[in-house]
């Protein structure tokens, strides 16, 4: 079944055309990694799938619904169904572990105590190895905490698709295997993974397809 449909997808910048018209289908519990040279529009691509980003032209549609024209509720929806993790981590700096990591559990399920919010953090945390103070702040962590703590705020409201841009950028191989454990874990679960790498250890040992973006196109 398809989850994804990217049809003819184009995004131009304000000095160049980034995306070219990429057509594209991904299954739901599939891999999907999007590789190519510095430069070449994969992490745009991947952002547009995600909804971060909004075509130039064409559309993306998620099981049939076009995500840019979703009404607020499927759009709530899809945000909860699906978490980004960034290259650069994007934890707010201004607030500390504890509020990163409450901020979605939050917007998504207001319902729950603080009770209970608290223990999925914790339970989170411990999934992604993450044992120091939740009272530290973003700068108070190495590159690959930071890292650690952005897949914890990805996974806290049990998605079904991950959005993955370099997500091994910063981290020493135990901290790898940390994550490759994890994601192993979630696709035997029947979820989705759509991810940007250059790490060839990475997309080799993930599996699944392997899209090569050239100068804004598409080739398998």
């Amino acid at each position: 079944m398809a989850l994804f449909d990217v049809e003819n997808v184009a995004f131009n910048s304000r000095t160049s055309q980034i995306i070219k018209g990429i057509s594209l289908t991904i299954e739901k519990g599939s891999v999907t990694a999007l590789t190519g040279k510095s430069g070449c529009g994969k992490s745009t691509l991947l952002k547009l799938i995600a909804g971060i980003l909004v075509p130039s032209s064409g559309r993306v549609l998620f099981n049939g619904n076009d995500i840019q024209t979703m009404n607020n509720a499927r759009n709530m929806n899809f945000r909860r169904r699906c978490a980004f993790v960034f290259q650069d981590s994007a934890l707010l700096a201004n607030q500390n572990i504890l509020q990163n990591l409450n901020l979605p559990l939050q917007t998504h399920h207001p319902e729950l105590s603080e009770k209970k919010r608290i223990e999925q953090i914790q339970e989170v945390c411990e999934i992604v190895k993450y044992d120091r103070s939740l009272n530290l702040r973003p700068t108070d962590l190495s590159m690959g905490e930071q890292k650690k703590i952005a897949f914890a705020r990805a996974l806290i409201n049990k998605p079904e698709v991950l959005f993955l841009d370099e997500c091994t950028e910063s981290l020493d191989r135990k901290g790898v295997a940390v994550i490759m454990e994890l994601l192993q874990k979630f696709i035997s679960d029947g979820n989705t993974v759509i991810y940007v790498s250059h790490n060839s250890y990475f997309i080799t040992a993930l599996s699944g397809h392997i899209y090569v973006i050239e100068e804004g196109l598409l080739t398998e």
